[in-house]
């Protein structure tokens, strides 16, 4: 077979082998224990657009407590990109060539080493349709009752593809934008610990 062949096929098995792994099997939402919710879990990909190009990919989030999130950032074919773990104290990066970053604003860290802001400090509410409630917020609902657009600190969040998890209504397509950065992200499952 000659060269040009064997790029030609190569290439058409990585787009097959990438179409595999990007379609989106339903694993179904799941919930542990009964109550309020104190831990959530959601895996899916995520897509970021701003001037200077665009980036996709796969994510895994996790709040724990109510406080620290957990952000797994992978390449479209599962390769860990970026690890992320926030508190309200600090913001700890790591990039999948070890370097290492902290800092205590997530916004700013995240902007100059993955080239996008992440608001970490809004994001367990936005994830799941809420507003912060320390801060104003102006909601628009759908027909259904549940959040459509979202405004909150410079952000505006749209919501599609609603579904219930133990009791609880989530989102399954977030979109946020602020100024010429968009974040789109698309939830494959949720999974929600709740308090016994």
């Amino acid at each position: 077979m000659k060269k040009g062949a064997w790029t030609v096929l190569w290439c058409a098995l990585s787009l097959l082998s990438g179409c595999a792994l990007w379609s989106p099997g339903p694993q179904g939402d799941l919930t542990l224990g009964q109550g309020t919710v104190q831990s959530w879990r959601l895996e899916g990909r995520i897509a970021v657009r701003q001037p200077t190009g665009s980036e996709s990919g796969q994510l895994e989030w996790q709040l724990r407590g109510g406080m620290e999130q957990h952000l797994e950032l992978r390449s479209p074919l599962g390769t860990t990109v970026a690890l992320v773990d926030s508190s309200p104290l600090q913001t700890h990066l790591i990039l999948s060539d070890h370097r290492d970053y902290r800092a205590g604003d997530p916004e700013t860290l995240t902007q100059t080493v993955l080239g996008y802001a992440l608001p970490l400090q809004g994001l367990p509410w936005w994830l799941r349709g809420q507003a912060d409630p320390g801060l104003p917020a102006q909601v628009e609902r759908d027909a259904e009752h549940h959040p459509q657009r979202l405004s909150q600190q410079g952000w505006v969040m749209t919501y599609a593809d609603w579904r219930a998890v133990g009791g609880e209504w989530l989102p399954g397509t977030i979109r946020l934008v602020r100024e010429d950065l968009q974040i789109r992200i698309k939830v494959d499952h949720w999974v929600l610990e709740q308090k016994e």
